[in-house]
């Protein structure tokens, strides 16, 4: 039960505090008077996103903070939630920063909003227009089932492996389209290594052959001049070492006569073996050149074989070198991919079987839960002037020959909801056939099949009696269908403390507590909302403002 909300620079609630107890509480108000704040305000104690625009404008930050005592609910849900309880209540502080920032805390202690909302979804419930509006669409129609039912965490563990499948499965191909391109890849460094290795190449090797290719094209030059060296060295006529000869032995005769020219005769000695020695060098050189066409080919298809490894692994010949120590590091350090692929798909394989099963279970549950969702539904939609109406949950299902699950022989299509999805049809006329809900129920129809819903809920929780606020389930609804809403309420109200926000005056008549919320001006001359608890002729005077009665 929500004992108290207080709230502080929330919009136009300056600083308001409710004090709520068991039955029906009713709060009204004109529009815009800011009903809405108090929804918004008990939204953010159950976790809602808090959004630094719901500051009120001037202050540095709003504050909610909402008292449950959960003293009547099962022994089995207080011991679930006995890790936010102390002393047989939860207490919930949430605060936002005008910059942004937001802190919440559990009976004083710092939590996450995740811990919030698990504090509070099994006992609190906003049943908003919201709620209208998804009863519009038939897609959430099978969470209500799942609702009534107590089927919510078979659900979402369903959607959970179902979630976790397709996501290895889609890594599963990812994988073996990997695999086909990773064996191209080493089919490719298979290639590039022998080709490398086939080159044997060494560092300096072109070099090399640029020098030797240098010398082929000027072969002949080279012999040439090699032989007009040795011919001017020691050729017939005037040849250098000749005339070398020649000065050495006057030389060497003037020394005999003046020993001071001794040492000039031996160093010119020096010189005409040196000169001797230049002659047998160059002419064994101008032998050795070749005039090798044939080898300048070789050393030419060498060259551009070099240049095109360059080009296509480095730059150098020692980049080529590194390239092929790079390739082979590739080659040995590989991932296993094939071993990967079968632990992965025996992983999906695991996960199908583990989703068939919770989905068939889920399949079993749901269709056990239909027949009586729709036998209550159509009971309380009688007790809400809606007689011999007609509600069924027709159970809708996508055959998928190609990897479905086989049910009865049928293949059903899989998907995060399991394997089926519902449609709520609806007749509220005798003899008419039961029709898409969502196609043929007016809006005040529709209220009254989400109150019916809900009420069936209330009846399956048993002593589980959850804190529900209705904010405007009454849209699209008046005169005697109001009454009949209004009755049903109060009687829900025997089951669940019931907060309702409304407009209907039959409503509010039969409410335990009537709380009035108005909007004034302050000296400032800003607007707040101020709620009083009301009593006695202030009862009256609120209900003849709700029937639009003159007042005396």
């Amino acid at each position: 039960m929500l004992t108290s909300l207080h709230i502080e620079n929330i919009a136009l609630a300056e600083n308001v505090t409710l004090e709520f107890e068991a039955g029906l509480s009713v709060l009204t108000g004109e529009t815009g008077a800011g009903k809405s704040i108090i929804v918004n305000a008990l939204a953010l104690a159950m976790g809602d996103r808090a959004d630094r625009e719901y500051v009120r404008h001037g202050a540095e930050e709003a504050r909610v903070e909402a008292c449950f005592n959960i003293s009547h609910l099962s022994k089995s849900l207080q011991r679930q939630l006995s890790e936010y309880c102390e002393n047989g209540r939860i207490l919930i502080s949430r605060t936002i920063s005008s910059e942004g920032g937001s802190q919440s805390s559990i009976n004083g202690r710092r939590s996450t909003v995740a811990q919030i909302k698990e504090a509070t979804a099994p006992f609190v419930e906003i049943v908003g227009q919201h709620a209208n509006q998804a009863l519009m669409d038939e897609s959430n129609h099978l969470s209500f089932l799942d609702r009534f039912g107590s089927l919510d965490s078979l659900a979402e563990e369903v959607a959970e492996d179902f979630r976790k499948w397709q996501s290895n499965r889609t890594k599963l191909e990812h994988l073996r389209n990997r695999r086909a391109q990773l064996h191209q890849e080493r089919e490719l460094l298979l290639f590039q290594k022998k080709e490398i290795e086939s080159a044997q190449i060494r560092i300096g090797e072109e070099q090399e052959l640029l020098t030797e290719r240098k010398v082929l094209d000027s072969a002949r030059f080279l012999m040439e001049s090699a032989a007009q060296i040795g011919e001017a060295l020691d050729g017939e006529e005037l040849s250098v070492i000749g005339q070398v000869g020649m000065i050495y032995k006057l030389l060497d005769d003037m020394a005999r006569i003046d020993p001071s020219l001794e040492s000039q005769s031996s160093e010119l000695y020096d010189i005409q073996v040196r000169l001797e020695e230049l002659r047998r060098e160059v002419e064994q050189y101008g032998g050795s050149v070749e005039d090798n066409p044939e080898r300048i080919e070789q050393v030419n298809s060498r060259l551009d074989e070099l240049y095109e490894l360059k080009k296509k692994y480095g730059g150098s010949e020692d980049a080529v070198l590194q390239t092929l120590e790079a390739i082979k590091h590739k080659l040995t350090d590989r991932v296993d991919v094939d071993q990967a692929i079968d632990s992965l798909a025996a992983e999906v394989d695991r996960q199908w079987l583990e989703f068939c099963e919770r989905a068939r279970e889920l399949r079993i549950k749901r269709i056990a839960v239909a027949g009586s969702l729709q036998a209550e539904v159509e009971k309380e939609l009688t007790e809400l002037a809606i007689k011999e109406a007609r509600f069924e949950i027709e159970f809708v299902e996508e055959i998928d020959e190609s990897g479905g699950v086989y049910i009865d022989g049928r293949a059903l299509k899989p998907s995060e909801s399991g394997l089926e999805t519902v449609r709520f049809r609806f007749s509220a006329n005798p003899g008419e056939p039961a029709r898409s809900l969502v196609k043929v129920a007016s809006g005040g129809e529709i209220s009254r099949v989400l109150l019916a819903i809900k009420s069936a809920e209330l009846k399956q929780r048993g002593k589980n009696q959850p804190v529900l606020l209705f904010d405007e389930i009454d849209a699209g609804i008046g005169g005697q269908t109001a009454l009949h809403l209004a009755e049903k309420l109060k009687s829900l109200a025997n089951r669940a403390q019931l907060l309702v926000v409304t407009h209907l005056h039959q409503i509010a008549r039969l409410a335990d507590q009537h709380y009035a919320i108005e909007k004034k001006e302050t000296r400032s001359g800003r607007n707040i909302i101020a709620v009083r608890r009301l009593s006695g002729p202030e009862i009256t005077g609120e209900l003849d403002r709700m029937i639009a009665l003159p007042t005396t």
